[in-house]
């Protein structure tokens, strides 16, 4: 396997054409994000699909495969429950220890915006990452004497050579070329020289991509929420590994290419919660609408016109089958016990009829996309 000789005499074009535009998308996305308003339950709601996302992600890469439903229920059982089932001791310790990392960054940067990258920062977000895991040859928080390999790449030998880089590397980042670099290249470029420089033990890509995050939310960047490119090489994984050796190896130190791959992902990453949070307002938004025009009708004020809005904000993302609502088979069939079926008929002909609801196949939804006609 060969050896790369770590070098921070490395050559980035960021006026690239390509680089201009994607850390141009990232700004405006980031600015976009942060100005949509959300109610606090909302918010919570991108919250824990940010964490869920970035923490299957940054295990997943690591070869531990957790469901999103999995990871929810981790994250929001107290720490001293176990979840998964003791085979799976580890991975779910992975899970909370992801989720630590994240919630240290955030607490950090809350409480000191500018604090730089150190080599404390990395010795934390490693010992945060690894901790409570018994990997063989490793100390949560504290640099590597032994030597390694990493699939196709063998990363610096010795301690000594190890501690040296790490040093330098702090140097040259808060007082080199990259301070003039874009938080989003800067993020990047720490990501990959933490991983070639491979520090520790253990859990070397994921104190990597932890110290990405760390920049991406301290440039105003996580905008809503703490989103990070984890789960983007979690989905290109081969590609992700492979970029990283054909920097080390065939580009003559010139780390552009890796930083365009990386780009791409994080423009995808911000769309994918752009998407979620505009349709999140478009659901408020539909509420609003169906609200407005129940109260046209006169129906708002009204037994039956307070049964069908409380029965259209009730209606979850999955249709509803009108059996189960007949049958007391669903939760919102507390709205129709007591009534007849012929009321039931009634109040969804009447919202079919407004186009509030979409009935097909014997299930009922709501018609969210009724608001793209109030779209320019």
């Amino acid at each position: 396997m060969p050896q790369w000789e770590v070098s921070f005499d490395c050559r980035l074009n960021d006026q690239d054409t390509e680089i201009v535009a994607a850390v141009a998308k990232v700004d405006a996305l980031a600015k976009v994000i942060h100005r949509i308003p959300l109610p606090p339950a909302v918010q919570r709601h991108i919250d824990a699909l940010n964490i869920m996302r970035a923490v299957r992600g940054t295990t997943g890469i690591e070869g531990t495969e957790v469901s999103e439903s999995e990871v929810e229920q981790i994250i929001s059982a107290a720490p001293t429950k176990s979840v998964l089932p003791e085979s799976r001791k580890r991975d779910e310790q992975e899970v909370r220890n992801a989720e630590h990392v994240m919630r240290f960054i955030a607490y950090v940067l809350r409480s000191e915006p500018d604090h730089p990258v150190t080599e404390e920062l990395v010795h934390t977000i490693h010992r945060l990452t690894t901790e409570n895991i018994d990997y063989p040859h490793n100390e949560p928080g504290m640099y590597r004497n032994h030597a390694v390999s990493v699939g196709t790449y063998v990363p610096p030998q010795s301690g000594d050579e190890v501690r040296r880089l790490m040093t330098e590397f702090v140097e040259w980042f808060g007082n080199g070329p990259p301070r003039g670099w874009a938080p989003a290249i800067r993020a990047i470029v720490a990501h990959f020289y933490i991983i070639s420089i491979h520090p520790f033990g253990d859990g070397n890509g994921r104190t990597a991509r932890g110290a990405e995050s760390f920049l991406l939310y301290q440039g105003g960047i996580n905008a809503r929420g703490f989103y990070s490119l984890a789960n983007y090489y979690y989905q290109f994984r081969s590609e992700y590994v492979n970029m990283l050796d054909h920097v080390r190896f065939n580009t003559n130190g010139d780390i552009t290419p890796f930083v365009k791959f990386a780009l791409r992902g994080l423009v995808s990453e911000q769309e994918a919660v752009h998407d979620e949070i505009l349709s999140e307002i478009t659901k408020i938004a539909f509420r609003d609408f169906a609200r407005e025009q129940l109260t046209i009708d006169g129906k708002l004020g009204t037994k039956p016109g307070e049964r069908m809005f409380h029965f259209l904000l009730g209606l979850p993302n999955e249709p509803v089958l009108i059996s189960q609502l007949r049958k007391g088979g669903h939760p919102l069939s507390v709205l129709y016990h007591g009534v007849t079926a012929k009321t039931l008929s009634r109040d969804l002909n009447y919202l079919e009829s407004r186009k509030l609801i979409q009935i097909e196949d014997g299930k009922i939804a709501a018609n969210v996309d009724i608001m793209r006609d109030f779209m320019p």
